[in-house]
């Protein structure tokens, strides 16, 4: 309790009125998602159970799947953080230096992990299982069997992910069992994914060929804890006394998860310890430092030697590639054909829907990306602020370098589901063109507000992206991409519908293109011009 006791005073320093209030906006988006996936779970479950005594199997065992679904989600998780928390955190070589039991290490390390890795399943998902609740009229015993069911969820899958973490630091060091389990668990939960799509009808056909083609995956294994909680809670459900076996075997495995855990930490921790925070491999001379850049290139040169030495910022690509090619898959699946005989304007509809996408997706890709990038400089930025390069040097440098791949991957995937959904025409190149002019426009806002809100004080580039400046960033960035796609969409619809070039049809269309171009015109100077002049208070 005495080592937590840090970690306690912060939070406690952290509920503050001043940083509530200034956490307020960001606190009110979260709530908003919630009520979100409430009402979706609700919507759901409202539709299932219409379906009679086959929509009350598909609930419980949507129920299994859920629970089943965050246990692995949570093994993957409790990995990682349980890498970084016993293996690469700051503080582990202060704690073996002082007169602290080696066993209050590990339960420090394994408390701190399984709150990092378990977070956001605390967070989100009540709302799921209180959609549950109010559907079914549970009593109040239903969600507390269904709030200590999570938290032997998370403590077996937190043990199961330390003592991993453990066997793996065992056969590599620390930051590379890190990154090859990351890339080991982004292929395989691709494979399943396919595997998963392929099984299910590619149209809506049949609605028992679909209900069978969902009754395929069954999660009711004995060997999972979907199962046994299932088997404690949805008794409860149906008004019967809840099942005791379920929840005497969560404890059970619960325990023995900890146990285990606390076994391998014992008996591996020393050993490891000898490979933690390895230096990195010197790289040998690459062709890029054959010649030495020229002035102008020098910043552009050391960003992209820095990016290519870190494995935990080119490794992230990986990842963003995955979703895409899932992303695309689903929109390959889609029935144009059956679509367009509803309706007329499918292609269009779905185009629009497309921008968005790749809008949110140009949104998550700038804030992980392309806003840290003045706060990576970190407390070494005193070398760039005393070198002859002008602050609005280093942020057009910083644009060019990031700018530029980011508007290769999200052109390429507009491109990749125009042909995809057979968009031709001006509608093809208006796309295009749009998706460029976003991207720029994102670009400099992003850079921009990463250099009005810089944090060159940070333990990596997460903790920079997940920031309330980058959450803001995010907020205007995707706000700039629906203003435009409604603007956009506007013009559209007036020449639908005025089938022809008329002066009404003409002057709004003009008006709506001008702003479009002075949003994004905006958006991207402002911030650039703004940030230029606050880098020059840092000193």
């Amino acid at each position: 309790m005495l080592l937590m006791r840090p970690r306690f005073l912060s939070l406690k320093n952290s509920l503050t009125a001043g940083i509530l209030l200034r956490r307020l906006p960001f606190i009110a988006i979260g709530a908003a998602f919630c009520w979100s996936l409430y009402l979706g779970m609700d919507y759901l479950l409202t539709f299932i159970r219409d379906a009679g005594f086959a929509g009350e199997i598909i609930s419980e065992s949507l129920f299994s799947m859920i629970f089943s679904g965050l246990f692995f989600f949570l093994i993957l998780s409790g990995i990682v953080t349980s890498l970084s928390s016993f293996y690469m955190s700051a503080d582990i070589r202060f704690f073996l230096s002082k007169p602290i039991p080696l066993t209050c290490v590990l339960r420090l390390k394994l408390s701190e992990a399984l709150l990092d890795s378990s977070w956001m399943v605390l967070v989100f998902m009540p709302p799921v299982f209180i959609a549950y609740g109010l559907r079914y009229d549970a009593p109040a015993l239903y969600y507390g069997i269904v709030a200590a069911g999570l938290a032997m969820v998370i403590l077996i899958a937190g043990g199961i992910g330390a003592a991993a973490a453990h066997l793996l630091t065992r056969l590599f060091p620390a930051r590379r069992s890190r990154d090859a389990f990351l890339g080991i668990a982004l292929l395989l939960f691709v494979v399943l994914y396919f595997i998963f799509r392929s099984s299910l009808p590619a149209g809506p056909g049949d609605p028992e060929e679909m209900l069978n083609s969902f009754m395929r995956f069954r999660s009711d294994s004995r060997l999972l804890p979907g199962y046994w909680m299932t088997e404690a809670v949805f008794p409860v459900l149906r008004g019967l006394r809840p099942g005791l076996s379920g929840l005497a075997v969560l404890v059970g495995c619960s325990v023995f998860s900890l146990l285990a855990a606390s076994l391998a930490g014992r008996y591996l921790f020393l050993r490891n310890i000898g490979r933690l925070q390895p230096s990195a491999d010197v790289p040998g001379r690459s062709p890029l430092s054959r010649c030495f850049p020229r002035r102008w290139a020098a910043l552009f040169y050391k960003d992209a030697i820095i990016f290519f030495r870190d494995t935990g910022q080119w490794s992230q690509i990986l990842v963003i590639a995955a979703l895409i090619a899932i992303y695309l898959h689903n929109l390959r699946s889609i029935p144009f054909d059956l679509l367009l005989a509803i309706t007329p304007f499918v292609r269009e509809v779905m185009l629009l829907v497309n921008m968005l996408m790749s809008g949110l997706i140009l949104t998550a890709v700038a804030a992980r990306f392309l806003f840290p990038l003045v706060s990576l400089e970190g407390e070494a930025f005193w070398v760039i602020r005393t070198a002859p390069v002008p602050a609005a040097r280093l942020l057009w440098s910083k644009l060019v370098y990031g700018s530029i791949p980011v508007t290769v991957l999200i052109t390429a995937l507009v491109l990749a589901a125009d042909v995809i959904m057979d968009i031709q025409g001006p509608l093809h190149w208006a796309s295009l063109a749009t998706s460029l002019m976003l991207c720029v426009s994102v670009s400099g806002l992003g850079i921009g507000m990463g250099a009005i809100y810089p944090k060159f004080r940070h333990a990596g580039i997460a903790s920079v992206s997940v920031s309330m400046g980058s959450m803001a960033f995010m907020v205007i960035a995707f706000a700039l991409v629906m203003a435009t796609l409604a603007l956009e969409t506007w013009i559209y619809y007036l020449w639908e519908t005025g089938r022809g070039a008329h002066t009404f049809t003409v002057a709004m269309s003009v008006c709506a293109l001008t702003l479009v171009i002075l949003l994004n015109g905006a958006a991207f100077f402002l911030p650039m011009k703004i940030g230029a002049e606050r880098l020059y208070k840092f000193t």
